[in-house]
């Protein structure tokens, strides 16, 4: 296998691991059990004892009080685990069902609950640890002293961990918070993009391009800007991108374009840095966060759901990251720092993404005049921000298609008049 599928399956296999629920979990439980051996080993050598001697108060030197508060705190822990993954089970269904299970591996991979689960089930192998240390000491004393009184502490510390992971939970849930999430990230990673000076509105190479064809199926998510700007640099080797970010490729069709022979160490470097899978990360992608968006508006639309509210919030988003979008003008381009091109990427869809997004929401609101009057509303502010009308004839065609949605949908003449002066008004200002 070449050396660039080892680094990117590596790389896959290592995003895939850290974003796992059981990541954390794992890594604190190991953790934990290493301290119980360790801890026994001090009190095995009396170091435990010697320790608790300056604290008097909090020794249990007694082996059946010992074991019997122990024995509690275990029970006690061992239900809590069996409660916190039947609720998280019970999340995560409803989150699918009711909202988008796209959003399932963001929530999957928030590490303050995999932190509480790591907590509560290394208490557990720790606490199990020092009952068994229990009378069965070769030397010191009959009681672990220091193993008991560390077992107490993180008996404790996992009551106050549950305690954490319920108001978190139940705040993770609601679909308020949801749609604040994803609106966020999206909009922290097109201010990111607004401010990074790398979008120019003519760019123009002269150099011949040969072209590149897909090595493997799949999302072309992103590419890794730091460690191909470095390759890039040692093989002067610059890419010009044939497919937007976030569309699906097939094995052998046209996806790059680079300005020197295709070579085995050109195909490495490119399969290391070009990153192409099947997961959706809205850091690397600005363009899921329209899509999971749109997805949670559309379900929320749903006869099974019947939620227009949940709606009409993720259009509110929608038309504030729809008119940041709009600023992204002309072509993406990442040079070095003596200015020349390393990657070319494809202007951003606008169009496509504006259409996407008001199409897919409009086919199910045809009936509810709040929503029609929203997504009226969205595409006034857009046109209003649109300065050099570059995108009239767009917005014109949603009205029209909103106005004639209502008229065939719509059972109430006073609904479709109603819609029709908020798109005469609309229209008014493009």
């Amino acid at each position: 296998m070449p050396l660039a599928k080892i680094k990117y399956s590596f790389k896959k296999a290592y995003i895939q691991i850290t974003t796992s629920i059981s990541f954390y979990p794992i890594l604190i439980t190991v953790g934990l059990i290493s301290l119980s051996f360790g801890i026994s080993y001090l009190d095995n050598i009396g170091v435990g004892e010697a320790l608790m001697n300056k604290v008097p108060f909090l020794k249990i030197d007694n082996p059946n009080t010992a074991r019997s508060l122990l024995s509690s705190f275990l029970t006690g822990l061992i239900s809590l685990v069996t409660f916190m993954f039947a609720m998280v089970m019970i999340v995560l269904s409803q989150i699918t069902s009711s909202f988008s299970p796209r959003l399932l591996p963001d929530l999957v991979s928030k590490k303050g609950n995999q932190i509480v689960l790591g907590v509560i089930i290394g208490s557990i192998c720790f606490i199990a640890v020092a009952i068994s240390n229990i009378e069965t000491l070769n030397t010191g004393p009959k009681v672990p002293l220091l193993s008991v009184e560390v077992g107490m502490i993180l008996g404790f510390a996992s009551v106050i961990s549950f305690i954490y992971f319920i108001h978190k939970i139940s705040n993770e849930i609601q679909i308020g918070n949801i749609l604040n999430s994803r609106y966020r990230i999206t909009r922290d990673a097109l201010d990111k993009e607004l401010n990074s000076g790398t979008y120019y509105h003519e760019w123009k190479e002269q150099e011949e391009f040969t072209l590149v064809n897909a090595w493997d199926s799949g999302y072309f998510d992103t590419v890794t800007t730091k460690e191909f700007l470095k390759s890039s640099k040692k093989h002067q080797l610059k890419i010009r991108l044939l497919k937007h970010q976030g569309m699906y490729l097939l094995k052998g069709e046209p996806f790059l374009e680079i300005n020197q022979p295709l070579t085995d160490t050109i195909q490495e470097v490119l399969e290391e840095n070009v990153i192409i899978r099947h997961q959706e990360n809205v850091d690397e992608n600005i363009f899921y966060g329209f899509k999971h968006l749109t997805e949670i508006a559309v379900k929320a639309l749903s006869p099974a759901v019947n939620d227009p509210g949940t709606a009409i919030h993720a259009v509110d988003y929608l038309s504030d990251l729809l008119c940041r979008l709009q600023q992204l003008k002309g072509q993406k381009v990442v040079r070095h720092e003596d200015g020349t091109a390393s990657i070319i990427y494809l202007p951003i869809p606008y169009e496509n993404i504006f259409y996407l997004c008001t199409a897919s929401i409009r086919a199910y609101s045809t009936q509810d005049v709040t929503l029609q009057g929203r997504l009226i509303d969205l595409i006034h502010k857009l046109s209003r921000h649109d300065e050099e009308n570059k995108y009239k004839d767009l917005y014109e065609m949603s009205l029209v298609a909103l106005e004639e949605g209502s008229e065939k949908e719509m059972k109430s003449q006073a609904d479709i008049l109603f819609v029709k002066e908020l798109v005469q008004k609309a229209r008014k200002e493009l």
